[in-house]
């Protein structure tokens, strides 16, 4: 199998990201400031190190790129470009220059800018969305995208961009409980109440996410996949919703017309869809997301059951 590197394989994602690409039997070098002693020939430095990017691009040949300050760390604005512009410049640049042929580029649903009083364009949401960021995060991962499609435009390098919605881990779980509790009226049978000092994000406001290892599943998928163009992007999410409440509902309080969203077929037949289409990456890379937001509840004793609206 080909050989990878994997930047930011310490943090959250990155650990189910090896786990899936080791199922699979890659060659996997890990890449990252933090220390891992699991890891035989891990090399521990930061992506800002251009030195040791290019040294560890030595008979590479795919790099996964999840490297990257997440919008849940409190930073100063100018830090998130430091990090994930110049961090992105660094891999894609000794990556082109080692002769590297694809890098997998973990980007977010952030890039388009959405919130509570900034709704899509249209439902579904696809890759043909308009982005437009308010944030420096959100920012900083379309600029990296850019210079992504930049690289490939050069022909001399391959890159899969990957846009996940909220990668729904464990530890941010119960934060979520209970902020759909105080904002949907949303209850799980059995369940605890939750902790809202374990997320560091805000809810997010199009209610949709992705499990971890759905997640890194994608990312295995895009790079074992023969896709044809230099550039392609992907959305990375499950097709519900994390809340009962009625995707329409939820995008009319976002600010769409509600007679813009009211008869769409989708969320007629399944009220409860998510704001975004994965419809891309289920055709042409063979990924569906399949673990349910309960199922992820159920798995840390914060849901037991099928959730309720209160009146």
């Amino acid at each position: 199998m080909s050989c990878i590197l994997l930047t930011g394989a310490c943090g959250r994602l990155g650990r189910y990201v090896l786990e899936a690409l080791g199922h699979r039997r890659h060659q996997v070098r890990t890449f990252d400031k933090a220390p891992a002693p699991e890891c035989a020939g891990h090399i521990r430095a930061d992506v800002l190190d251009r030195v040791s990017v290019r040294s560890a691009m030595t008979g590479v040949e795919t790099v996964v790129h999840l490297a990257a300050l997440d919008a849940s760390v409190s930073a100063p604005e100018q830090q998130f470009f430091e990090v994930n512009v110049q961090g992105t410049w660094n891999v894609l640049e000794a990556a082109e220059q080692a002769g590297v042929q694809r890098v997998v580029l973990c980007s977010s649903v952030a890039v388009l800018g959405l919130a509570d009083d900034r709704p899509p364009d249209s439902l579904p949401i696809d890759e043909t969305h308009v982005c437009r960021p308010y944030q420096a995060y959100g920012l900083s991962k379309q600029i990296a995208e850019i210079t992504a499609e930049c690289f490939a435009r050069r022909g001399r390098l391959q890159v899969v961009c990957l846009r996940p919605a909220f990668v729904a881990f464990d530890d941010l779980l119960g934060g979520v409980v209970q902020a759909l509790a105080e904002s949907d009226g949303v209850q799980w049978p059995n369940g605890k109440s939750g902790d809202g000092d374990s997320i560091g994000e805000p809810l997010t406001p199009t209610r949709s996410y992705v499990g971890p290892e759905d997640c890194a599943r994608c990312v295995v998928s895009a790079v074992e996949t023969r896709i044809s163009a230099a550039y392609r992007v992907y959305l990375v999410t499950a097709p519900w919703s994390m809340s009962p409440a009625p995707t329409v509902e939820r995008a009319v309080a976002m600010g769409m017309p509600e007679e813009t969203v009211r008869g769409i077929a989708l969320y007629v037949d399944q009220p409860t869809a998510s704001m975004f289409s994965a419809q891309r990456a289920e055709s042409e890379l063979g990924w569906r997301a399949r673990t349910h937001f309960e199922d992820l509840l159920k798995a840390v004793n914060l849901g037991n059951g099928s959730p309720t609206l209160s009146d």
